[in-house]
């Protein structure tokens, strides 16, 4: 089969945009559609220096290399940023997803900070797992929310991307629906502005499929890691799992299912939702760091963890 925009040979169709497309001709087709995703909604006004999260998977070190290309053309800095967050269970996952992050921002010459949260901070997720009582997840997206704003504010680091991408916003917007959980769908922002000593996070993949990024890694010979996370398989349990099939099988059955329901949820559900349930949160500084927490509280949720993994380890 022949590609839409040449004669080469086809190498993957996009359903919903009913094309099918080339090698060459898909790699330029991704860039360009995220291209028009940072100026659509205007990710990068304001931007100087532009901190990409690379955790070392597809998403991420494809985000990485695309982001590149953009802020090259815009004078725009780029900084990456690795958080080894000590999660090993036997498969050295966090050791070789920064190895291989670091591979991506030596391949184009980016400056980056890794940061080793039990040299850092003096635990790792893997012993928060066992000795915190919430979801290992929540733990652990906690503490990278944490460090990269602290990188961002120590590095001058005016915005934060993130590989979150359709099939991510898809399930978590799903999640909401089934769940109620309507104070947690008013905070899907895809555009976090900087406020409350909080750095602005973008999320340029928030259109993009999971499958095109895999196809753009490949393609380009990104170096990427293929395991996933081992904790994924434990979190959200029958529900979750049955949640994120239902969209697949959807997606092959109305091709642009997922792209639809993160737009529309964009344009017209969380604007909605933002007006009536999304409180204007005050905030303090944590006694303990200085970032920002919630009023009423003295300390972080972070550095509460911190402490409280530090009296486990002194009696152990």
């Amino acid at each position: 089969m022949k590609c839409s925009k040449c004669d080469n040979e086809a190498s993957i169709r996009i359903a919903y945009s009913n094309i099918i497309l080339c090698a060459s001709h898909f790699v330029e087709w991704l860039e360009q559609r995220i291209e028009r995703t940072v100026e659509k909604y205007k990710m990068l006004e304001g931007t100087r220096k532009l901190g990409i999260a690379v955790s070392g998977g597809k998403d991420s070190t494809t985000l990485l290399h695309v982001m590149k290309k953009i802020a090259d053309k815009k004078g725009i800095e780029i900084f990456g940023i690795n958080i080894d967050l000590g999660i090993d269970q036997g498969k050295s996952y966090s050791s070789k997803s920064t190895e291989i992050a670091v591979k991506n921002f030596e391949m184009l010459n980016v400056n980056y900070r890794i940061v080793n949260i039990a040299k850092e901070y003096g635990f790792t997720i893997d012993e928060a797992k066992e000795n915190i009582h919430r979801p290992v997840c929540s733990t652990c997206g906690l503490s990278k929310r944490y460090v990269m704003n602290w990188i961002a504010l120590e590095e001058g680091i005016d915005t934060i991307a993130t590989g979150h991408n359709v099939n991510d916003n898809a399930q978590f917007i799903s999640m909401g629906y089934l769940t109620g959980d309507v104070e947690n769908l008013s905070r899907l922002r895809n555009v976090a502005p900087a406020e409350n000593g909080l750095v602005k996070k973008i999320k340029p993949l928030f259109l993009t499929y999971e499958k095109e990024t895999l196809t753009y890694a490949l393609i380009k010979r990104i170096p990427f890691i293929i395991d996933s996370c081992p904790n994924t398989f434990r979190v959200g349990g029958r529900t979750q799992d049955a949640v994120r099939r239902n969209l697949e099988e959807m997606e092959d059955k109305i091709p642009g299912y997922m792209l639809n329901l993160v737009e529309n949820f964009e344009r017209k559900i969380r604007p909605a939702l933002e007006e009536k349930y999304l409180k204007k949160e005050e905030v303090s500084k944590c006694k303990i760091c200085g970032m920002p927490t919630s009023k009423g509280r003295d300390i972080c949720s972070f550095c509460a963890i911190r402490i409280k993994m530090k009296k486990i380890k002194s009696v152990t």
